[in-house]
């Protein structure tokens, strides 16, 4: 099946790499699509995988009918990257806001394995994944004060 990765290829994470080697990742991944309202994500549980929003919206929520909403996520960004690096559990409960939601899904194994495989390809992922961290933070301490 084909897909349109024009949304992945203005990822934030694949910012640097050219058009062959985002191919590369994308083909490491998964797609799975949601509906609105489906919990892709709950806080506290254990996983350790990467998602990117292909297409759709997602809504990333303190706790699952408890908290407000934190911020909603479109085509090209990405979420699950501190548990992808630390394997915790997850600090935010994630859910389709959209209709449908299409998600690529990168396994913490398979990601590593390709960063190994292609350590240039790695080593612009994994400053992606600390710039992406720490503008994330800087937000979050920002809006905390």
């Amino acid at each position: 099946m084909e897909y349109d990765n024009t949304a992945l290829r203005t990822a934030d994470l694949f910012a640097g790499l050219n058009a062959e080697e985002i191919e590369g990742i994308v083909a490491a991944g998964k797609r799975k699509i949601y509906q609105r309202g489906d919990i892709i994500l709950e806080k506290g549980e254990r996983s350790s995988d990467l998602y990117i929003v292909v297409r759709g919206q997602v809504e990333v929520n303190s706790e699952w009918g408890e908290g407000p909403t934190l911020i909603i996520l479109g085509a090209g960004q990405g979420f699950g990257e501190m548990s992808l690096l630390d394997a915790g559990p997850r600090s935010a409960t994630i859910v389709s806001a959209s209709e449908q939601a299409e998600l690529l899904v990168l396994s913490r194994e398979t990601l590593l394995k390709f960063c190994e495989e292609h350590c240039a390809v790695g080593y612009k992922l994994m400053y992606n994944l600390a710039r992406d961290l720490a503008f994330k933070l800087r937000i979050r301490n920002m809006t905390c004060q």
